[in-house]
């Protein structure tokens, strides 16, 4: 997903791919040193509050501005899941159909773009009349084999009527702003989302899930053709063996982009229509620490993010991933739970650090765009464990610490026994002093110039265990104790 006052946008320039995705060198960091080289990172917010009514959505949204993001995601949804039949007359490629209900995305749009946010709009799940027949009992609604030619004829709507140009029918006289980019679907990977995963005892979801996606992608392009189309995030985690619940993430994607591994390698295999798609995205969810690796090898965690990018270099050169040009990998959902308020969340001091934390680990990896899941912790209804406390902010809106983590991330790590790698993004522009605590309070060691939402990223000369922050204007980032090795 995005980006006021110099921030980078959401809709990347074709011509800078190449910068955002193989990054500039580490800063050695001669003082003073500057940050404009240091690739850029837009973060945003997914939170089901942003598609709520505007008395509940308004402050929220303005959160999101004060908190540093760049973007939201929203969820726009479809047709009724339950809907029995499509309805007479009904042309899904009409953005004006009386089928549809634009009116709660609409406003939603509107309000987030209102505030110099941009926007990610997505979707997930079916209507009755656009699933495959034969849905069994057991499968979640909207899941069962989507038609990719109603996808098609959904992304061609939505290109259009979020194109920039298409009159806004709550505002006379006015038109529905442009949203940036789309994301067709939730984590494919897991038949909560995709039904069947298997299918005779073979995956189903990578293939039919390139078809949804590629359908997709053509209607969109038809319509706005400057808008992004993004995969859907997978999940992080899969079942091993066949007929699962879950296909683990790498699987799923190399078979997505037609790859195969063969003698330690990934070649490219038969593929008559290969997947299309502006940007690759995943969920890399972490049990435990930002550095914790993924225990099965198609797995893929925070850590673990190069697993994706060599498959979609790969299916680049092979033809798997179309258009022929570089990809970028995006992160459209992470975040942990916090204590408080669940008990069994990561206390909120570490929480900030994890936050903090996996943002550099990702962006370190080349990851450009990341969204954090959510603004504002859930009312633990029915309980804790079917809710999600992981917001930067408590439900009754007080901040926690990973409010401030998110508004100034700052990292110091250790690189040897002499030198520190210290790495952050700044809240406003200006001369960032990065400072280290001694015994008579924070003294000066290094400044760099950033902008707006800028990275840097720079080495110190730094023994022994070292407490760090970053300043600039009136702000300050929490305090990074790097340990001695």
């Amino acid at each position: 997903m995005p980006h006021p006052d110099g921030a980078p946008r959401l809709h990347v320039r074709l011509r800078r791919l190449t910068i955002l995705l193989l990054g500039a060198a580490l800063l050695a960091g001669a003082a003073p040193a500057h940050a404009d080289a240091a690739r850029a990172l837009s973060l945003g917010f997914f939170d089901s509050v942003f598609s709520a009514d505007a008395p509940e959505r308004g402050p929220w949204l303005g959160r999101a501005v004060d908190t540093g993001a760049d973007f939201v995601r929203i969820d726009i949804g479809w047709a009724a899941p339950d809907t029995p039949a499509r309805p007479p007359g009904f042309d899904a490629r009409d953005p004006a159909a009386t089928a549809y209900d634009f009116a709660r995305a609409d406003a939603a749009i509107v309000d987030a773009t209102a505030r110099g946010l941009r926007v990610l709009a997505s979707f997930s799940g079916a209507p009755r009349w656009a699933e495959g027949a034969g849905r069994p009992a057991d499968a979640t609604k909207g899941s069962w084999r989507p038609d990719p030619q109603a996808i098609e004829e959904y992304g061609a709507a939505l290109g259009r009527r979020y194109s920039g140009s298409f009159p806004d029918p709550a505002r006379p006289g006015r038109t529905l702003p442009r949203v940036a980019a789309f994301q067709v679907w939730n984590e494919p990977n897991l038949d909560t989302y995709l039904s069947p995963q298997w299918s005779r005892g073979r995956t189903f979801a990578p293939t039919h899930y390139r078809l949804m996606l590629s359908a997709f992608y053509r209607g969109v392009k038809g319509t706005s053709p400057s808008a992004l189309v993004v995969s859907a995030g997978t999940a992080p985690f899969g079942d091993p063996g066949a007929n699962g619940h879950r296909i683990m993430p790498a699987r799923f994607v190399r078979e997505l982009l037609c790859l195969r591994r063969a003698r330690g390698k990934l070649v490219g295999s038969a593929c008559p229509a290969p997947a299309r798609f502006d940007v690759l995205s995943h969920h890399p969810y972490s049990v435990g620490v930002p550095r914790r690796r993924a225990l099965n090898a198609d797995d893929v965690s925070v850590q673990d993010l190069g697993k994706l990018t060599r498959i979609l270099r790969a299916a680049e050169r092979s033809g798997g991933a179309l258009p022929r040009r570089l990809h970028p990998l995006w992160v459209t959902e992470i975040s942990y739970d916090s204590s408080p308020p669940d008990p069994r969340g990561v206390p909120a001091a570490l929480h900030a650090r994890y936050l903090e934390e996996s943002l550099y680990l990702l962006w370190r990896q080349g990851v450009a765009t990341v969204t954090w899941f959510q603004i504002r912790d859930q009312l633990p209804v029915p309980s804790y464990a079917a809710t999600s406390q992981s917001g930067v902010y408590l439900a009754d809106g007080r901040a926690k610490p990973a409010q401030r983590a998110f508004r100034f991330p700052f990292v110091a790590e250790r690189v040897d026994r002499r030198t520190l790698r210290v790495w952050g993004r700044t809240p406003i522009a200006g001369s960032v002093r990065i400072e280290r605590h001694a015994a008579g309070g924070w003294r000066l060691v290094r400044t760099v110039q950033a902008k707006t939402h800028g990275t840097f990223l720079l080495r110190l000369r730094a023994r022994g265990t070292a407490s760090l922050r970053g300043r600039v204007g009136a702000e300050t980032s929490l305090t990074w104790r790097a340990v001695a090795r």
